[in-house]
């Protein structure tokens, strides 16, 4: 007996959120369906109950609280961290105007969390306090948390952090204290696979797309207003400066994508072009900016749930049944081939509105 299929309602339905509805349409602005998907990953540190370090017997366990939302937690409100020992991963990029005064505990603000589009490698981006420049003490550093396979990075053992009083109190009441620090025993909780399903992962996939196709427009027409002869006033723009490069090699790594396929024909409306102005470039700029620190946000946090899928491939969420992974998938009109997993199809003789993955051979560079 053929088992029927069944996908939850609030996938069925994707096509009338009104989130999907400014995803595509480049008419309707992007940003207030973006806030609200970042509300949704939003981690409230407060309401959770994780295990203790040690159980009822005095035996270590170490907490099942994750390290990929409690840095997410931290960032939120800009905690200001130390890490006392730290090697790089990637190739190392020196701004010849700054000097390092100490490769040991890195410290200062922890600004952001990001992750790798086709690697799973999760980083941290800090106000580092050790860059001593020319005007200012203090510069943008990103530090590798997971290699390239998203397992632990040996390069660092510890982030220290002096928590609130809210926070202590979190931290003593549910016993996560061993000694003096928290010990972790997963980067990403593996039962965090079940968000692989969902439809506020769905939904937040396709407006990464989204929001990386409009700032790529964005980028466009910055580079046409500049080729134009406009220019940024004094003190604005990005800024160029050169660097010295450490050493690095190129291997391959274990990658994986994941997408959501959507019918080209449901996308429409055109993004609109800048004028020649100098109001224009700047807006432009800007824009493009505030789109590429969301993608980053939410990019972390889909990235955690691939991660957690990809390590348990198996497993099916109750509100998918009688549908399996299909493979050697091709989009329209392109050759790379994905595995699939149909959620919906809108209307008869179209592709099914489908979640894609594939998992690859990549090269990236590293610190030699």
């Amino acid at each position: 007996m053929t088992t029927p299929k069944k996908v939850a309602t609030s996938l069925k339905t994707l096509l009338d959120n009104p989130i999907i509805g400014s995803v595509l349409n480049r008419n309707m602005d992007i940003i207030p369906g973006a806030k609200v998907a970042l509300e949704w990953w939003n981690y409230d540190l407060f309401n959770r109950k994780p295990s203790p370090a040690y159980d009822e017997y005095g035996i270590f366990r170490g907490t099942d609280l994750d390290l990929a939302c409690f840095l997410y937690a931290l960032a939120g409100r800009g905690a200001i961290i130390n890490i006392p020992t730290y090697k790089a991963h990637t190739q190392t990029k020196v701004r010849e105007d700054q000097v390092l005064k100490s490769k040991d505990n890195r410290n200062g603000e922890l600004l952001s969390v990001g992750a790798n589009k086709s690697f799973f490698s999760f980083n941290i981006n800090v106000m580092d306090r050790n860059v001593i420049g020319e005007d200012q003490v203090g510069d943008y550093r990103t530090f590798s948390l997971t290699d390239k396979s998203g397992e632990w990075y040996d390069g660092w053992r510890t982030i220290q952090f002096e928590p609130t009083l809210r926070e202590n109190r979190f931290i003593t009441e549910n016993k996560l204290w061993s000694g003096h620090k928290i010990v972790f025993k997963n980067f990403i909780h593996p039962n965090r696979w079940t968000s692989f399903f969902g439809a506020h992962f769905v939904i937040t996939k396709m407006l990464i797309e989204r929001l990386e196709d409009e700032a790529k427009f964005l980028n466009a027409q910055i580079k046409a207003l500049k080729a134009a002869g406009i220019e940024f006033p004094s003190g604005s723009g990005p800024s160029s400066y050169s660097y010295d490069y450490g050493k690095g090699v190129s291997k391959k790594f274990q990658a994986f994508e994941c997408k959501i396929f959507i019918p080209s024909s449901k996308i429409k409306g055109e993004y609109q072009k800048c004028e020649e102005t100098t109001d224009a470039l700047v807006n432009a700029y800007n824009r493009r900016k505030e789109l590429n620190a969301i993608v980053k946000k939410l990019r972390f946090m889909t990235r955690a749930s691939e991660y957690a899928h990809y390590k348990n491939p198996e497993r099916m969420p109750s509100w998918i049944k009688g549908v399996s992974w299909e493979t050697g998938f091709k989009e329209p009109g392109k050759r790379i081939q994905w595995e699939r997993l149909k959620l919906f199809q809108d209307k008869v003789g179209e592709f099914s509105i489908s979640i894609l993955k594939r998992s690859f051979e990549k090269s990236a560079t590293v610190a030699a």
